[in-house]
């Protein structure tokens, strides 16, 4: 998959495509509907498959004060998107300048002048331009001026309500991970970059992943069986969510990961950890003999759920 960045890169991008537009935060089972039916109609049509994504989320400028912890990072993003087959991501900067765009300039100039779209599939309650003027009506008025066919998407319902990237970030607060994972469509994961950390760990006889996984949402601290992804290898692990409570008073979080019988250096690897169930809640020792005896039991346990 090809990445263009910014609208003064846009003619990198080839003309005609079969294309989609939306932040696709988590590409959950409603994005997936939608992405996997831009890929099949671009084979069909010989044509290139665009995903238009934006960053930041615009509601980090709309919305400043309303927090959106995000379920997955840009980079994550474009990962998933690479994986599913999209041919090229187009990521548009979302500044104050771009947010005062109107819907018909983005659609006559971008969209049909620049792009030259040929196919664009949309969620019914896609919603664009400045103050959010552009809808799927305006689209369905307009769409056929500019030689643009326009297919519209319905939402996929779970328990007769709409998946959506807000309900799934209720349910990982709560640490519903099993339907977190049912709602994404694949079992949930983090992804970042290993960065130094402060080597208790590897001090306490369990050298740690220390990850800076660019993204705000997270499910509950404590400790988790996961399996780490390292190119094309899967390692079983365990992974820590917390505030190390047995050594500071810091209120920042930690997000580390011990690979089990892995002893090579990870330092600035991106891994992808995939979250499987929780075996305990963060706690806080009194002795750190008693830390070590916890881990010990956690390591034993994720052997044998992993033999």
């Amino acid at each position: 998959m090809k990445v263009i960045r910014g609208l003064n890169n846009i003619d990198k991008i080839p003309k005609g495509s079969v294309c989609t537009i939306g932040v696709f935060d988590g590409i959950h089972l409603g994005h997936l509907k939608i992405l996997n039916k831009v890929i099949r109609k671009a084979k069909k049509e010989k044509l290139f498959s665009l995903v238009i994504t934006f960053h930041p989320h615009p509601l980090k400028l709309l919305k400043p004060r309303q927090e959106i912890p995000l379920l997955i990072s840009l980079k994550h993003r474009l990962l998933i998107m690479e994986r599913l087959g999209i041919d090229y991501c187009f990521i548009i900067n979302f500044n104050k300048k771009f947010s005062k765009m109107s819907p018909l300039y983005f659609l006559k100039n971008i969209l049909s002048q620049r792009l030259k779209v040929k196919i664009l599939f949309l969620g019914e309650n896609f919603r664009f331009g400045r103050g959010q003027e552009g809808d799927v009506n305006l689209l369905k008025k307009m769409s056929k001026e500019f030689g643009i066919e326009l297919v519209i998407i319905s939402p996929i319902k779970h328990r007769n309500k709409i998946i959506s990237s807000s309900w799934i970030r209720e349910e990982l607060r709560l640490g519903n991970l099993n339907l977190v994972s049912y709602l994404l469509g694949r079992p949930y994961s983090i992804y970042g970059r290993v960065i130094k950390g402060e080597g208790r760990g590897k001090s306490l006889g369990f050298p740690t992943a220390n990850l800076n996984i660019e993204h705000e949402a997270l499910p509950p601290c404590g400790v988790y069986l996961a399996k780490t992804h390292l190119k094309e290898e899967i390692y079983p692990s365990l992974l820590y969510i917390g505030k190390r409570p047995t050594f500071s008073k810091k209120s920042d979080y930690n997000v580390e990961v011990y690979l089990l019988d892995f002893k090579d250096n990870l330092y600035g690897k991106y891994l992808e950890v995939e979250i499987i169930k929780k075996i305990r809640p963060e706690k806080k020792f009194d002795k750190i003999s008693s830390l070590v005896s916890a881990i010990e039991k956690d390591v034993r346990f994720a052997r044998q759920f992993f033999s």
